[in-house]
């Protein structure tokens, strides 16, 4: 994550990474895999700088021999390229995107690895979550 956020080379930046899933249940012998949430957001704040900056780098890239699925795949390149990064190919990581799944991985047991800026580790989630009541066993001194 430090050399995704130190490093020219990546248009993207990790802001927040969260962890949930099996590996905090204490009761589990063995960990199947990692389950990670990031948030990825890009480095250049002005908007149409990122999607020039971005664009640039595609066609370098392409100019080199990658080649892009579509439309979609060029202009997130930026994400993707920093998603892949940190998944690094490997089948015990499993990422997330916090931005999409937020409202699922926050409801869980869940622990805040990285926070820039507002992802404090005490601050409150950004969606809220609503949460089920857990139903109280009747009470059998009534019967």
């Amino acid at each position: 994550m430090d050399h995704v956020n130190g490093s020219a080379g990546f248009l993207g930046k990790v802001v927040a990474v969260v962890l949930f899933g099996s590996l905090l249940k204490p009761e589990a012998d063995r960990v199947s895999d990692v389950d990670l949430a990031v948030e990825i957001v890009p480095k250049e704040a002005n908007p149409e700088r990122a999607r020039t900056t971005n664009e640039r780098h595609v066609l370098q890239l392409e100019s080199l021999g990658h080649r892009f699925r579509g439309f979609l795949d060029r202009q997130l390149f930026w994400y993707w390229e920093v998603f892949r990064y940190l998944k690094g190919g490997s089948r015990v990581i499993s990422l997330a995107d916090l931005k999409a799944e937020g409202g699922f991985v926050l409801a869980a047991p869940h622990r805040i690895l990285y926070a820039d800026g507002a992802w404090g580790a005490d601050a409150p989630p950004r969606a809220k979550v609503a949460r089920r009541r857990r139903r109280e066993p009747p009470d059998e001194s009534l019967f």
